[in-house]
């Protein structure tokens, strides 16, 4: 079933590079964030003296960070799901042999697998025209891959649950572009946490969407200590299981209401 998914997988990933222009416009689109951020960046510290908790040599790389893990935790196969049902593809979907989750996983993994590449040439490039920070240690940058491994079925699951909602409208955008907005400001990707207010930063600890930019981009310049690395492996474990159980809820009861509103 491994070897199916990641077949999967393999073809959704030859949709996206089949015109390389693809690539490079993502790219480019990329680098054209991290150049935003960078020069907002610049503009605060050079008006305050200050950027925070970082110095302004950890901001730019931070900004990198983020823009080149953005992909990962934000591109998905909601719109796949939504074209899915609309069409009515998705009656051969659920009599595949092949479970429904596993069918899309395999998807997701062709998206990943486009955005890995388009994330290591803007953080190569954007390291060739600034100052990158370095992980501060080997095992720090394992336990930053870790996490980043460990943010992928919950990206999924989170997926499946906003794509689910395909059952009941005829558009799921606006759940996307919520989605988006709630990781946007919950991940770190708009600004480090830090900055949030007290109240604002024990919500974001409970929720998952912190492991999505902030965590593991803090696990690589090193902020975080490494005992306290445990935890937040045990709390994405949790998140999963979790995320897990509503989205095969939710999915189960939105196919029954469709097999009832079919006849």
């Amino acid at each position: 079933m491994l070897k199916t998914m990641l077949e999967l997988g393999k073809i959704h990933f030859k949709e996206y590079s089949i015109y390389k222009s693809n690539f490079y416009l993502f790219t480019l689109n990329r680098i054209v964030e991290v150049i935003v951020y960078i020069f907002v960046w610049q503009a605060i510290y050079m008006q305050t003296g200050n950027t925070g908790e970082f110095t302004i040599e950890q901001m730019i790389t931070y900004y990198i960070l983020v823009v080149s893990l953005s992909s990962i935790a934000t591109w998905g196969i909601n719109e796949d799901m939504a074209h899915s049902i609309r069409t009515g593809k998705i009656n051969k979907e659920l009599l595949s042999p092949m479970s429904y989750f596993k069918y899309y996983f395999g998807i997701n993994l062709g998206e990943i697998g486009f955005a890995i590449p388009v994330s290591i040439a803007t953080f190569i490039l954007c390291a060739i025209f600034w100052k990158v920070i370095m992980p501060v240690s080997i095992m720090n940058f394992v336990l930053f891959l870790l996490v980043i491994v460990l943010i992928i079925p919950i990206s999924f699951f989170i997926q499946m649950i906003i794509g689910t909602t395909g059952f009941y409208t005829n558009s799921i955008w606006g759940m996307q572009i919520l989605k988006k907005s709630i990781i946007s400001i919950f991940s770190g990707l708009i600004a480090p946490l830090t900055l949030f207010p007290e109240w604002f930063q024990k919500i974001a600890n409970i929720l998952p969407f912190k492991e999505f930019i902030y965590t593991p981009i803090n696990i690589y310049l090193g902020t975080i200590p490494l005992n306290e690395i445990g935890a937040i492996i045990l709390k994405l474990v949790l998140w999963i299981a979790i995320l897990y159980l509503i989205a095969k809820i939710f999915f189960e009861h939105a196919v029954k209401k469709i097999t009832i509103n079919g006849g």
